[in-house]
C-alpha cells in the first residue's frame, strides 16, 4: 500500500502549492482527495468513516466540475 501513501502526500502537497498560487477551488479538490484517501486508510470496517470519505470524493468531483465549467465558459 505504499502507492496510496504516495498519492496522499502528492495530493496534499499539490493542494498546498495550488493554494499558494491562489487557486483555491483546485486546492480544495486536492485536499478533499487526500483527506478521503486518508480516511479510507484509517476507516477499516467503520461505515461512518467510509461515508465521510465518499463525501470528500464527492467534493473532489464537484471541484473538478467547477474548474471544467469555469475554464470552458
Amino acid at each position: 500500500m505504499i502507492s496510496r501513501f504516495i498519492v496522499i502526500v502528492l495530493a496534499l502537497g499539490a493542494a498546498a502549492y495550488r493554494a499558494s498560487q491562489g487557486a483555491f477551488v483546485e486546492a480544495l479538490g486536492l485536499t478533499a482527495l487526500g483527506t478521503g484517501l486518508l480516511i479510507l486508510r484509517v476507516a477499516g470496517t467503520r461505515p461512518m468513516l467510509r461515508n465521510t470519505a465518499y463525501a470528500c470524493f464527492l467534493l473532489t468531483a464537484a471541484s473538478v466540475a467547477i474548474v471544467v465549467v469555469r475554464d470552458f465558459l
